[in-house]
């Protein structure tokens, strides 16, 4: 399993299957955040325990973490009614008295986990006879019996067959058992063994269907499943600003579309999730929505369209205070990897209390999908002020001679991986506020990248954005010396005591009498006075905001150029 389950960004780590944590590979055992062997078709179905073959065999075990493990015991799959909170925190599991749900990145995988058993293990040769029947409570007695079937049907075609299921088909064949999961090479043939599994339209509408709250560029929605007797898989949830909305027709697959910028949107929702955010909205703008159930995919896609459907609309707020914190700067220093450091800016006139408002640093790793590490922010950052997020305390304070306002082992980025703000929860609640990346995106080659550099925000950037913005930046290769920490949005002024060389720190102050910390950057505002030496531009220089004070001057030497960002 340490193999075969290997974490593919960090190769030191196993997976978790039904929670998608990763364990060191070496922390196994039955405490806190340690992982165990999961037989996913559970002993006590048949009686083999541990025994070989049937107990034994690759195929259908996993690592799990222990206590999800015993959580799950031998329930047999199934929606589930309750989400499961594990201590060691929130899944996307459900459960019920003899239910698992797994989360839905490997509701498929268990289907086809399922079907190799029943498939595989026929009662010859001394072997239990396994077999799948659609219900659940299936083995009060030990009996060979899993379900429920026609969830299984369901969940294999709505979770298709992905590369690292393929991967680890691969692995065991090759390197171990030398026999394959038929299903994962070719899940049609599911539906030549058992049917099609082709659920009905679902019964019900959902319930409940509210605003939890908004924004000036966000509304989050709620709602209950409000299951009758035949479950939906997913729903269609819908967006635009004139309330009239088209019903969805049986056999048509509405992609994704959450940028409403055209004034309308629409996202598929796993039955699991009962809340949405729509981001990136307008201000003091007017949005309807609207849900509908479905089950199936494809040319089978059967949407719930009759009956009342449930509509409601509401205004987004003015802008808020959360457009004016910023990450203005992310250091991933050439010449030491533990002096890295996210740097976070209120460029606004007014306090933001990080705790009330629940806020979040929140980083993705190559863009992975379960690669998120969030760090929740605390304290209040005052007006036109800033807090430095390091990833190493010790290392920093050496560094650069004082302490960061707050230290997490996620500050890890290594020049492909994005750093994202988020008020009102962390990246899968909360609400985006401010982006250094693209979400899901991995950064490799992209105009964001910024390995064994620094990157900063230019001073002329009025506000948060949450859509990333390359004209906002500069990203350059550098060193620990060239980091500038706690130093964004800056007004230093020209003294001119040393020199003409722009870029000499002790020709610039940034108080009255006291000379400034860093070297000008497009991150500060550069005030010259007619004082002492007269400045000269020499080389190809960027600036931000630039005023020339009491008849100043500000000479280009020839040859040289100065660019104004904006």
């Amino acid at each position: 399993l340490k193999v075969t389950d290997r974490d593919t960004i960090d190769p030191g780590k196993v997976i978790c299957f039904y929670t998608g944590w990763t364990y060191g590979k070496d922390e196994i055992g039955n405490g806190s955040e340690q992982w165990n062997r999961e037989h996913v078709w559970s002993k006590s179905h048949g009686g083999f325990g541990d025994n070989p073959p049937e107990g034994t065999d690759l195929h259908q075990l996993r690592p799990a973490d222990a206590s999800v493990n015993s959580a799950k015991s031998n329930r047999d799959f199934d929606w589930g009614i309750y989400q499961y909170i594990d201590g060691s925190g929130v899944t996307q599991c459900y459960k019920d008295i003899d239910i698992w749900e797994p989360r839905d990145e490997v509701k498929g995988d268990v289907a086809r986990i399922i079907f190799y058993m029943a498939t595989r293990y026929e009662g010859d040769n001394g072997e239990v006879d396994l077999e799948i029947v659609d219900s659940v409570n299936t083995a009060p007695n030990n009996e060979p019996f899993y379900g429920k079937l026609s969830t299984l049907l369901a969940w294999n075609i709505s979770d298709p067959v992905d590369e690292f299921e393929r991967k680890r088909n691969d692995t065991v064949y090759y390197h171990y058992q030398h026999n394959r999961n038929p299903f994962i090479d070719h899940p049609e043939y599911v539906g030549l063994i058992w049917g099609e599994g082709i659920i009905a339209e679902p019964s019900n509408h959902v319930a409940n269907f509210e605003i939890a709250y908004k924004t000036s560029t966000s509304i989050r929605l709620t709602w209950n499943p409000n299951d009758g007797s035949i479950p939906a898989q997913r729903y269609l949830l819908l967006i635009n600003k004139t309330g009239n909305f088209t019903p969805p027709v049986d056999g048509t697959v509405y992609p994704d579309d959450v940028d409403v910028t055209d004034g309308s949107g629409a996202v598929n929702i796993p039955h699991s999730q009962q809340n949405y955010t729509w981001n990136n909205l307008k201000p003091a703008t007017s949005y309807y929505f609207t849900i509908f159930p479905y089950n199936n995919t494809g040319e089978n896609a059967d949407y719930k369209t009759d009956g009342t459907v449930p509509e409601i609309y509401d205004t987004t707020d003015i802008d808020s205070l959360s457009s004016n914190i910023i990450i203005s700067e992310v250091a991933d220093p050439k010449d030491k990897y533990k002096a890295r450091y996210v740097e976070l800016t209120n460029i606004g006139n007014a306090d933001v209390d990080f705790t009330s408002g629940n806020w979040y640093l929140c980083r993705q790793a190559n863009g992975g999908a379960t690669s998120w590490g969030d760090i929740k922010l605390t304290g209040v950052l005052r007006a036109d002020s800033v807090m430095v997020v390091a990833y190493n305390a010790e290392v920093f304070n050496n560094e650069y001679g004082f302490s960061p306002d707050l230290t997490s082992g996620y500050i890890s980025g290594n020049g492909n991986d994005g750093y994202f703000l988020y008020s009102n929860g962390n990246h899968s609640v909360g609400v985006l506020v401010d982006s250094y990346g693209v979400v899901d995106q991995d950064g490799s080659g992209k105009d964001w990248e910024y390995k064994d550099s620094r990157a900063y925000r230019i001073y002329s950037v009025s506000g948060a954005d949450s859509i990333w913005n390359a004209a906002q930046w500069i990203i350059k290769p550098a060193n620990v010396s060239d980091m500038t920490p706690k130093w964004h949005h800056k007004v230093i002024s020209w003294n001119g005591s040393v020199s003409g060389d722009i870029f000499d720190k002790l020709n610039w102050n940034q108080s009255l009498s006291v000379v400034s910390k860093f070297k000008p950057d497009a991150s500060c505002k550069l005030v010259f006075y007619n004082k002492g030496i007269q400045p000269v531009i020499t080389g190809d220089v960027k600036f931000a905001v630039i005023v020339l004070k009491d008849s100043a001057r500000l000479t280009v030497s020839t040859g040289s150029s100065l660019t104004i960002l904006k």
